[in-house]
């Protein structure tokens, strides 16, 4: 782990000598940001969602409610914050019927994005198969209710790690996030967190040194997490499996 750090390091001062030796840019070249543009600490929310699992009296448990997934709160071991396991729909997705939400930016403007990176770690284990799985990111330029462009599609391992998912750049007001499966179980699609980062153009050399920086610092993150979890390091990488497992999986509500 320590040679990995010291070429990480080694990475950032290389980077330094190259992005001052080359100040110039050109001017439809673009860097991914370091801001997470659709947490609700820097003005993102959710303005409609398929469904979020409640209680006996049918409110919202503040534990699961859709809101969690922006809330920059995540769960790794046994760090748990008590008031968000994530996000529980009410119902599994179907076919045809698939769980979704949409969310939007500070003051509703329009964002350049080219990144999305969900966490699917909620307060359930992974062996019970409700976290999410199969996806669609849609965007919209216009109004929450569309029209709809397909920016990607993917699909989310079964590991408790943090997945990112690049694609070209992208004029985005609403973002609709299409979960159409969950790793087997009937009862819900869980997802622990999402972020979206804009597209920003590097024709200035200082702000491509920040901007490089600071997403090697997330890579070396990243990489810290693969050795603490014993994962991959690019595990949106891996190509998913041809076929799915089957198994029986409880049915008990998430805990309210």
């Amino acid at each position: 782990m320590l040679k990995r750090c010291a070429v990480l390091i080694a990475q950032v001062v290389a980077v330094s000598v190259v992005v001052v030796a080359t100040p110039a840019w050109a001017a439809d070249e673009f860097a991914v940001g370091a801001t997470n543009v659709a947490l609700a600490a820097n003005g993102g929310h959710i303005v409609a969602f398929s469904s979020h699992v409640l209680d006996e009296n049918g409110k919202p448990i503040t534990q699961w409610q859709i809101n969690n997934v922006i809330d920059g709160k995540h769960i790794r071991g046994s760090d748990r914050p008590r008031d968000s396991y994530g996000w529980s729909s009410a119902v599994a997705p179907a076919p045809g019927k698939p769980q979704w939400f949409i969310l939007a930016f500070k003051d509703e403007r329009t964002r350049l994005v080219a990144r999305v990176r969900f966490d699917p770690v909620t307060d359930d284990p992974l062996e019970i198969g409700r976290w999410a799985r199969d996806f669609e990111i849609h965007v919209s330029s216009t109004t929450q209710d569309g029209p709809w462009a397909t920016v990607q599609s993917g699909r989310l391992l079964n590991k408790p790690i943090t997945q990112s998912f690049d694609f070209p750049p992208v004029e985005c007001r609403y973002m609709k996030v299409i979960f159409t499966s969950n790793w087997f179980s009937d009862q819900f699609i869980e997802l622990g967190e999402i972020e979206v980062y804009e597209a920003l153009a590097t024709g200035d050399a200082l702000d491509q040194l920040i901007l490089r920086l600071e997403n090697l610092l997330q890579d070396l993150k990243r990489y810290r997490d693969s050795v603490k979890y014993n994962q991959p390091l690019h595990p949106e990488l891996i190509p998913p499996a041809t076929t799915d497992t089957t198994s029986t999986t409880t049915t008990q509500p998430p805990p309210q």
